[in-house]
């Protein structure tokens, strides 16, 4: 099975934070407002989403939106 175009044709970034063992999401420009998204691990398959839906995603999670609610006592 041939992965995803991008994966191939694309200069791919991670994190200064990531392990050299892998284990880490690798971001890469794929359009003018278009963010492709791959796990190391597995660098044919690629997702793509939209540069403002990466940035709300982003913000969300620094803001706690995804965070569990504390367990009631």
């Amino acid at each position: 099975m041939k992965g995803h175009p991008l994966a191939e044709q694309t200069i791919w970034q991670k994190s200064s934070y990531s392990q050299e063992e892998g284990e880490c999401v690798e971001l890469a420009a794929a359009g003018p407002a278009t963010v492709a998204l791959r796990e190391s691990e597995a660098p044919g398959t690629v997702l793509t989403v939209s540069s403002t839906a990466l940035g709300s995603l982003l913000s969300g999670v620094k803001n706690g939106e995804f965070d569990s609610p504390a367990p009631r006592v």
